[in-house]
């Protein structure tokens, strides 16, 4: 009897004690990072997809961690350092760091993974990006409409097939739309935060006449803009809103927010609805967009901005896709 009395006392307490860590499991709050490749307090890439874990920070009941400048090769052991602290979700955010990536989530299948702008998922790897060429078509758009010399200059980071089959041809396109005399001058840093050999491409593109210039380029859009600030040429911001680096020469940005795919990631973590697949988002989902400064609105030509929407609008409804958009550069002889 005593012995039953005994085992009945250790079961009802083992019982409770289950039952407090499961409402403890229940109610602890998701753990989620993020790792980014540059420090936060850099423009554009880094820092917006920084802004979108502080706003799901404030919107949800989620406990978030951070690193930034990690490298590729650091990439691996900052990785299973959050799988050993029990991290729920890890938002990588960097393209090329997607093989990796993959590598330790295989290790781990418990555990769930993002990448933005990857290529490559897995049944616990949501990849999530915008289209790569909404965006930057609208861009080369701009260019073509601002452009007295007919010589407009595109600044891209790394050259690949993702720069060549969507920005460039994306771009290229734009431009010849609104503009079918506009000659395109592409270049490529081989980094994303090389400032100085932004600038002296800059200064290069200029001394070849390009009187506009975008730049897609991580830390170097700002070096650009300065330039072409000194230069008295155009310029176009990208991911965000630039305008404020120089007033009067930044007419227009070609939005790509990151801080929106982060976000997105996190709320469907949240909601219970992240899966690993691949997602691309674009104008219609706010992943991308064209915006004018609205202090230079009057130094573009005639009905501009009216002829840009309307490229916007037909991206919009589908009625032109990239494939569209190679197929006829294609048939102009147009390398992209």
């Amino acid at each position: 009897m005593k012995k039953s009395k005994v085992f009945l006392r250790v079961f009802v307490l083992a019982f409770a004690i289950l039952m407090i860590f499961s409402t403890l499991a229940m109610t602890a709050p998701l753990k989620i990072a993020i790792i980014l490749p540059h420090a936060i307090t850099s423009e554009g890439w880094t820092k917006s997809g920084f802004d979108g874990l502080m706003k799901a920070k404030e919107d949800f009941d989620i406990e978030t961690s951070y690193q930034e400048n990690v490298s590729e090769g650091e990439l691996k052991g900052a990785l299973r350092g959050y799988i050993a602290e029990g991290y729920d979700l890890i938002i990588v955010h960097e393209m090329g760091y997607n093989d990796p990536t993959l590598e330790v989530a295989e290790e781990s299948p418990d555990t769930m993974f993002a990448i933005t702008y990857g290529f490559k998922a897995a049944d616990n790897v949501a990849v999530t990006s915008g289209t790569n060429w909404q965006a930057n078509s609208l861009a080369g758009a701009v260019a073509g409409l601002m452009t007295k010399s007919n010589k407009v200059g595109f600044i891209i980071s790394n050259d690949s097939p993702v720069a060549h089959n969507f920005l460039n041809a994306g771009f290229i396109y734009g431009a010849k739309r609104i503009n079918p005399e506009a000659e395109v001058v592409t270049t490529f840093v081989g980094s994303w935060s090389d400032v100085v050999k932004g600038k002296e491409l800059a200064k290069a593109m200029i001394k070849q006449g390009v009187d506009v210039i975008y730049s897609q380029c991580g830390v170097v859009n700002r070096a650009v803009i300065e330039v072409c600030e000194e230069a008295g040429i155009w310029a176009i911001g990208a991911v965000e809103d630039m305008s404020y680096v120089a007033p009067q020469t930044v007419i227009a940005n070609a939005l790509a927010p990151t801080e929106y795919l982060v976000y997105g990631v996190i709320k469907e973590m949240v909601e219970g609805t992240l899966k690993g697949g691949r997602v691309v988002k674009g104008i219609k989902d706010g992943a991308e967009e064209i915006t004018f400064n609205p202090l230079l609105k009057d130094k573009l030509p005639e009905n501009g901005e009216e002829k840009v929407m309307k490229l916007r609008q037909e991206i919009v409804d589908g009625d032109i896709t990239l494939e569209q958009m190679k197929e006829e550069l294609k048939k102009q002889n147009i390398k992209f």
